[in-house]
């Protein structure tokens, strides 16, 4: 299996050095420009390789979703949903726990 993401319904090339919001107001950032608002904000240093892997992983799972390549090769990611998509699993699990620790049936059952 291949370590690349799987190619968009419509190939593009970002034209902004990857960064941008379209008319959507879509958030798309390049692996880099993600490492490095996360690194502001949580104060911890990113592998952009590894992080890229996580980023397949959950493009994979539909929690982000690649939608180019810009002219220097970088993958371009729209994160826009991604916190929402992110925090519902989350809760979902978390939810699934408790009633485990209650002594409830789980979500899953």
């Amino acid at each position: 299996m291949s370590d690349r993401p799987p190619s968009p319904p419509t190939p593009t090339i970002a034209t902004h050095g990857g960064v941008g919001a379209d008319d959507h107001d879509r958030l798309h950032l390049t692996t880099q420009q993600l490492a490095t608002r996360l690194e502001g904000t949580l104060g911890t240093e990113f592998d952009e390789e590894t992080l890229e892997e996580y980023l397949l992983e959950l493009d994979r799972d539909d929690y982000v979703e690649w939608v180019s390549v810009t002219r220097t090769g970088d993958y371009v990611w729209d994160v826009t949903e991604s916190p929402d998509r992110i925090a519902d699993a989350v809760a979902e699990v978390v939810v699934d726990r408790f009633y485990s620790w209650l002594g409830g049936a789980s979500n899953a059952e």
